[in-house]
């Protein structure tokens, strides 16, 4: 029998180590605050003072999670009643048992005290020093004026714990009746303790009336206390004073969206299910699911079902009915080629489209301003090919945009950005070819100037240099000849041209030989002056930029920086960013920080071509 008994009584303490484990777990998640969203507020008691409890959302580990101990640094209001009804021995015992937790606390505590009777007051300031709140502690005297503002107190000590740098806030109450006076009421005592993030902890003396009290520490993650005497009121301190050893606050960054609902819990199985605050956004639902994305056999599959498509694409492109193949044949040795004639057919109905546009947007300053770009970049398209091309790039980038990631903001955003990308793209080339005429421009000058100084007529020299000058300069004079055989005067034509490419030393030499062309004179001196005027301007452009390069480099840096910090901060921390950029109030900010950048990149290039 001892033998069956030993085997027993085994599994029964077994089960009663079990049952006592589930009874009281290692960690206790007491409250859960949302008011600082995106940032969860957690108060959490552990078993064990040097156990760090980990915190989980919806099953899964939080690992960027800041935690404090209110026992090794923290800000504590004590608020004791001094109401009538606690004259002679009460007020006495509380004052003495309230000393005990004055002396309990660290050397980096702050301390207050603060009493509440008909009105509420604070007795001290916050001190690292314990005198003050002994000495405010030993001399306590009841109110003479009935009442009790037991909200009141809450809410200025909230006030002042508000104020506070230590992670650690906390106010422990001290009543024995309930409240009468109060301006304050419970839910407004409530919102200044959530707002401060204060947690509470209530001491019921006698009959006091322990619902609010209750409300009020089980709200922000405190504890209630009774006590049937004054004299137990100093082993109540000391078990508070022990319990904050025990109790941490915990805050990190959920990366979930408004409205959603959560199960947050902690090491333990302790957990609470919460709801965000605001209203839960639209959610769009892409076309490609994003677990589709990110897993290889998914990515796989997408390539052969693109690959699937292309090769039926051009099976059915390539594929010419037995009719149009003897055609080909026949085509093949006649003059005339089938490939020759499909592309030209091609090109003229591309052509007669384009031009078609153009027709319907002729007489708009916009269309007119892309002209003037194509020109000037040398590009042999129309203003339609461009328009055409910005509207074509704006819906590949929205719709890549909405399949990646289905944000709306991202989604127009990327759109404005594909229907300006030609536009820069034809500023860009312009500019790049006006530089390339401007460099080549003196030595132009000077050769037109020696050919004309020999007898050659200005026709004549502007066609040596077409022939054996280099573009782009060059290809702009065949167009001015050819202007000029087409009946156009050649100063014109020659005018036309430096307004065409917009160059300053362009417009300078134009208005040269518009002046000559008029009042007459050598036309070799004025190329020559001008030729040489052009050369100093260059020169000191040049000096003046080197002058300003480190106006525009910082101009740059300033411009490129806040996003280079963004996509660092993707890289290091992306759950720190990922709420700014998914949440309402983050779009507006980024719109405005993109539009004071740009208001700061423009000041500054304006400051530095001042300069230049």
């Amino acid at each position: 029998m001892r033998h069956v008994r030993l085997p027993l009584l085994v599994a029964a303490l077994g089960l009663l180590s079990v049952q006592t484990a589930t009874a009281n777990p290692a960690f206790q998640l007491r409250r859960v605050d949302t008011g600082s969203y995106p940032t969860l507020r957690l108060v959490v008691h552990s078993a064990s003072p040097n156990a760090v409890p980990a915190v989980f959302e919806n099953g899964t580990r939080i690992t960027d999670v800041s935690h404090d101990n209110l026992g090794a640094s923290k800000a504590i209001v004590v608020a004791v009643d001094r109401s009538q009804s606690m004259t002679g021995m009460p007020l006495q015992e509380a004052g003495a048992a309230a000393q005990k937790l004055v002396q309990r606390k660290r050397l980096s505590d702050q301390v207050q005290v603060l009493t509440f009777g008909s009105t509420a007051l604070a007795q001290t300031s916050f001190s690292q020093s314990k005198i003050d709140a002994d000495t405010a502690l030993s001399s306590l005297a009841p109110d003479r004026t009935p009442g009790t503002a037991l909200y009141d107190a809450v809410v200025l000590a909230s006030s002042d714990l508000e104020g506070q740098d230590l992670p650690g806030r906390v106010l422990v109450v001290l009543t024995d009746g309930r409240d009468v006076r109060s301006l304050a009421t419970l839910p407004q005592a409530l919102r200044a303790a959530h707002r401060a993030n204060v947690v509470v902890y209530t001491i019921a003396l006698g009959d006091a009336a322990a619902a609010p009290l209750k409300q009020l520490a089980g709200e922000t993650g405190g504890s209630f206390y009774s006590s049937p005497t004054p004299a137990a009121l100093t082993s109540v301190y000391q078990r508070i004073s022990r319990e904050l050893d025990h109790t941490w606050k915990l805050s990190y960054t959920t990366r979930a969206r408004p409205g959603d609902e959560l199960a947050v819990s902690v090491s333990g199985g302790s957990r609470m299910s919460i709801v965000l605050p605001g209203h839960p956004s639209a959610r769009y639902s892409p076309l490609i699911p994003r677990s589709l994305l990110h897993s290889a056999g998914g990515v796989m599959l997408l390539t052969l079902v693109v690959a699937i498509l292309l090769f039926l694409a051009v099976a059915r492109a390539r594929a010419v009915p037995r009719a149009e193949r003897l055609k080909s044949l026949v085509w093949e040795h006649t003059e005339t080629r089938t490939a020759t004639r499909r592309s030209v057919q091609q090109r003229q109905t591309l052509s007669e489209m384009l031009a078609g546009l153009n027709d319907k947007l002729r007489g708009m300053p916009q269309l007119d301003r892309i002209e003037g770009l194509v020109e000037t970049a040398g590009l042999p398209l129309s203003a339609g090919a461009v328009v055409v091309a910005g509207v074509g790039a704006a819906f590949v980038l929205s719709l890549l945009v909405a399949l990646a990631t289905g944000s709306g903001v991202l989604i127009v955003l990327f759109f404005l950005i594909g229907l300006v990308s030609p536009l820069l793209v034809l500023r860009t080339l312009a500019k790049r070819r006006i530089a390339r005429v401007e460099t080549q421009l003196p030595d132009v000058l000077a050769t037109i100037a020696s050919s004309l100084r020999v007898g050659h007529g200005l026709k004549q020299s502007l066609q040596t240099v077409a022939a054996e000058g280099a573009p782009p300069l060059s290809i702009e004079l065949r167009r001015v000849l050819s202007e000029s055989r087409l009946g156009r005067p050649l100063e014109e034509a020659f005018v036309t041209m430096c307004e065409r490419l917009g160059s300053d030393d362009l417009l300078y030499v134009a208005t040269a030989v518009d002046v000559q062309s008029q009042v007459g004179g050598s036309l070799a001196g004025v190329f020559d002056t001008v030729s040489e005027t052009v050369r100093e301007r260059q020169q000191h452009r040049r000096r003046l930029k080197a002058i300003t390069s480190t106006g525009r480099a910082t101009a740059y840096v300033m411009a490129v920086m806040p996003f280079g910090f963004l996509f660092l901060l993707l890289l290091v921390s992306p759950h720190y960013v990922t709420p700014f950029l998914g949440s309402h109030m983050g779009h507006v900010l980024m719109a405005a920080s993109v539009v004071s950048i740009a208001i700061g990149a423009f000041i500054l290039s304006r400051i530095v071509g001042a300069r230049a």
